[in-house]
């Protein structure tokens, strides 16, 4: 089956005959989201596990996810688009528990304290999202205000699809991204704009 074709990093939503094609588990339909998000979907990934080839597995385990699963989506490329994050989501905390489980056991067994591996080498990658200054400040945040304002900032995603993805009310989501702000206000100080410092280093404007 052939799909009109995705242009590769626009914010447009895909069509809906692609939309139709992924949830029939079409592997070009599949192939034209991921020509659509994939830069987006990394980005994100990078930003939770710090490590550019532990996201690129995890973005196409994601993706395979899709292929198989698509089936399952109810609605159209918005649908579509909050179902790949949350798959994302899942797969990164999946992978970070590992991480600290086998940090954990390697600590039992050598009796030394262990430094937190999942913070890898390849921090630059986020840094090149968020910007060396304010991804410091991110790793103080709780993991739910981080992930709430990666998906604001990074995903680009409205409050209600933050709600989807995170299985919280519009409520709880706003409360955390203002509270998570006012924190991130409070680290950068005077390096943060008024317009907030998230939002001033990705210079992106955000969906409500």
């Amino acid at each position: 089956m052939q799909h009109a074709e995705a242009e590769q990093g626009s914010d447009a939503p895909f069509n809906e005959q692609i939309a139709d094609g992924v949830k029939l588990g079409d592997p070009d339909a599949v192939g034209a989201v991921y020509a659509r998000l994939s830069d987006r979907l990394l980005g994100y990934l990078m930003a939770r596990v710090h490590d550019r080839a532990t996201a690129e597995d995890l973005l196409e385990a994601t993706f395979i996810e899709l292929l198989l699963k698509g089936y399952t989506i109810r609605g159209g490329s918005k649908a579509i688009k909050v179902w790949l994050f949350r798959a994302a989501h899942f797969n990164a905390l999946d992978h970070l528990r590992k991480v600290r489980r086998r940090a954990e056991d390697l600590s039992d067994m050598a009796e030394v304290d262990v430094v937190d591996v999942s913070r890898g080498p390849a921090e630059h990658a986020e840094a090149s999202l968020l910007g060396d200054e304010v991804r410091a400040a991110m790793l103080q945040l709780s993991d739910d205000q981080r992930q709430v304002l990666l998906l604001r900032y990074v995903a680009g995603f409205t409050a209600a699809e933050v709600a989807s993805t995170m299985d919280k009310t519009d409520g709880a989501i706003r409360s955390l991204q203002h509270r998570g702000e006012r924190s991130l206000a409070r680290l950068l100080g005077p390096r943060a704009a008024p317009s907030g410092p998230v939002r001033a280093s990705q210079g992106r404007n955000v969906p409500r």
